[in-house]
């Protein structure tokens, strides 16, 4: 399955999305500020960062601004979990996906998926194994 990064500072969120992706065979690793996550995209490339909006120091639209800015992480797709409805700072920066807060864990899974659908080419985030193996 996929390789997926949380960015958000509130823990039992953190935990709790880490959780039901996991759950559903996803790797999952999570970092708690738009700092951290700038830091640790600078060695690892996940296939879809879920990001919160609100956080302290940088909020999401810094994070997704620099990003995008930056071509090494330019492309990776990018969900957004906020309590603001429909930001068109979202639109304008490309995101691939958002959820409102509070959601339902059907709600991520299915958002989750509907997003590496459309951009690791219907692969759901597996590398198909050229042999048919």
């Amino acid at each position: 399955m996929a390789s997926i990064l949380v960015i958000e500072d509130e823990a039992f969120i953190a935990r709790a999305v880490r959780d039901k992706l996991s759950h559903e065979g996803h790797q999952v690793d999570s970092v708690h500020s738009g700092p951290d996550a700038l830091a640790w995209l600078k060695t690892n490339r996940p296939d879809l960062i879920i990001l919160d909006v609100l956080m302290p120091d940088m909020d999401g639209f810094e994070v997704v601004a620099r990003l995008k800015a930056d071509p090494a992480t330019a492309t990776i797709p990018i969900m957004m979990l906020t309590v603001l409805s429909q930001d068109d700072r979202m639109t304008q920066l490309g995101i691939d996906a958002y959820l409102t807060k509070p959601y339902r864990g059907a709600d991520l899974l299915r958002t989750v998926r509907e997003v590496l659908a459309r951009t690791t080419g219907g692969q759901n985030g597996k590398q198909e194994d050229p042999g048919g193996r």
